[in-house]
């Protein structure tokens, strides 16, 4: 008489398990009571949807299972868990404000002067203006090499043109599509300012960024036009010092 065969249990199973062990043991040998006692009886479903919905509702167990007792924890205990929670939600929150949305940036350089000078704070949008899109006369960070094959370091300039658009520099000023650019940001004249560029159209996903301080800003001018995806953020407005 041949042996019946033995059915391996498939892979979506064995996942299910393996969650709903881990779950209800974590670390440990064995876990609580209600938890161990629905892995116990996992081995009973039949069939792959039955195994998973077990495996959820073994998992809703277990949270009831743990919540039941911290809440027979002494409170001091309770409430220094609460706020170790708390806390820690509020860093998580916070670094991912920081990264994705909203950040604070240090100006280190005289570039932007006198819109913005050395030791200045400024609030920086990092997820809007993807939204937005980006518009000529804006402050942006980006990142750009300061040399080939060395690491890419974060600059802060203005635009000054979007793809299309064909900018030159002369006579101590900046032209676009052939018209003076009003730029009232600037202090120096046009016989101070020494701006000067060749003519150029800035090509499609490139920017042409200039800085206000027009005698010291390396930008465009040497560099060229900087591409769309090198933007890190927009500079929403100073938040340090706070002046007229």
């Amino acid at each position: 008489m041949t042996a019946p065969t033995q059915v391996r249990d498939s892979v979506l199973r064995r996942v299910a398990h393996a969650v709903l062990t881990r779950a209800v043991r974590g670390r440990k040998e064995r876990g609580g009571e209600w938890g161990e006692a629905v892995l116990a009886e996992f081995g009973e479903t039949r069939g792959d949807w039955e195994a998973v919905r077990w495996a959820a509702g073994g998992l809703r167990t277990v949270w009831r299972e743990r919540r039941s007792r911290a809440r027979q924890l002494p409170r001091p205990l309770r409430v220094a868990r609460g706020t170790a929670l708390v806390l820690v939600a509020g860093l998580l929150a916070g670094f991912v404000v920081s990264r994705y949305v909203m950040s604070v940036g240090y100006i280190p350089t005289g570039s932007m002067e006198p819109t913005l000078q050395i030791s200045d704070r400024v609030l920086l949008d990092r997820i809007t203006y993807r939204a937005t899109g980006l518009r000529r006369g804006d402050l942006v960070t980006f990142t750009k090499a300061a040399d080939p094959g060395s690491a890419p370091h974060t600059l802060l300039k203005r635009i000054i043109g979007l793809p299309g658009d064909t900018i030159e520099c002369r006579d101590g000023r900046v032209w676009r599509d052939g018209s003076p650019l009003d730029e009232p940001y600037l202090t120096l004249g046009p016989e101070e300012d020494r701006t000067d560029c060749s003519p150029v159209t800035v090509p499609e996903h490139q920017l042409y960024l200039l800085g206000d301080h027009r005698i010291v800003s390396i930008d465009s001018r040497e560099y060229g036009t900087v591409d769309e995806d090198t933007v890190e953020a927009r500079v929403v407005g100073r938040i340090w010092p706070m002046r007229d």
